[in-house]
């Protein structure tokens, strides 16, 4: 598998926004995967349309052209999507250790900053 521009950040200094960032990106992914899709269907059904509604050969040979233009969208579509899930798989995994640990860090950072200010006088 080919490397990945963000395959050089350490995943285990990610903070919070990160790992959302992360989540936006596999929706996006996800997205993006649909759109290749309906533009697969689209070029299908506009390929079926000219073969069976129009007689004349530059019609039948466009909308063979057409047929074949959406099996190949489809499937790079689909190699696309695949690669991205695989990678945002192994960082989901991280994700489940790593930011549970980072969230309890942050909370009892927070914490301690309330009860230190609850304990100074006011003035």
């Amino acid at each position: 598998m080919s490397r990945l521009p963000y395959d050089n950040f350490n995943a285990h200094e990610f903070i919070l926004r990160d790992w959302l960032a992360l989540d936006r990106t596999v929706l996006a992914n996800e997205r993006t995967f649909l759109a290749y899709g309906r533009t697969s269907l689209g070029l299908f059904l506009a390929g079926v349309t000219l073969i069976k509604v129009f007689k004349s050969d530059f019609a039948i040979g466009t909308g063979w052209v057409f047929v074949v233009t959406a099996v190949g969208v489809f499937i790079y579509g689909f190699r696309r999507f695949r690669k991205m899930q695989s990678h945002y798989r192994g960082l989901a995994a991280l994700e489940e250790k790593i930011l549970p640990e980072e969230l309890e860090r942050e909370f009892a950072a927070e914490a301690a900053l309330e009860k230190e200010r609850a304990d100074a006088p006011s003035p």
